[in-house]
């Protein structure tokens, strides 16, 4: 006689399509938490100029927005800790490599999937976007959809992103 665990975790597993979204599907935005009206405004612009930036592969505006100390990590598992060597990569290997209109058709797509104030100091941005930076391994897809995952904290000077992840949903 199969056990009652064993029943439990068959019904888990037969109904996690259920609890979970689909891989390409994107859930509706949501915000997570508080912020004041000046963090939530000081959030939101750093978001807009991070788009800006990106669609104009301005290196020198995009580490601007960045932590001294930043760690950044690709879907490719390139990893840097530090302006210089992120700045680097962008202005001499990154951008380089892709037309200027692949970097606005990105920031053009980017949508935000959710938002999570962790406290007065901290957030975490989840955006995502679809472009042509490769092709899409998904048949009858155009686009390649690419997840970022921005860890922002509050500094003397301002917000500032400490922490990158940019994961590629092929």
């Amino acid at each position: 006689m199969l056990s009652y665990r064993y029943w439990i975790t068959f019904f888990m597993l037969a109904s996690s399509p259920l609890l979970s979204q689909e891989r390409r599907e994107i859930p509706e935005l949501r915000t997570f938490g508080q912020a004041s009206s000046e963090n939530a405004a000081a959030i939101e612009s750093l978001l807009a100029q991070f788009k800006d930036a990106w669609g104009r592969q301005s290196t020198d505006e995009l580490i601007a927005l960045h932590a001294e100390d930043t760690e950044w990590i690709n879907a490719y598992a390139r990893m840097f800790r530090g302006t210089e060597p992120l700045a680097d990569f962008l202005e001499n290997r990154l951008f380089p490599a892709f037309e200027p209109a692949t970097s606005k058709e990105e920031a053009a797509n980017m949508k935000t999937i959710s938002l999570r104030y962790i406290g007065d100091d901290a957030a975490v941005i989840h955006l995502y976007t679809d472009g042509q930076r490769g092709p899409s391994r998904n048949e009858g897809e155009a686009r390649r959809r690419t997840h970022i995952h921005l860890v922002l904290g509050k500094r003397e000077v301002g917000w500032r992103i400490e922490h990158t992840a940019i994961m590629d949903a092929r």
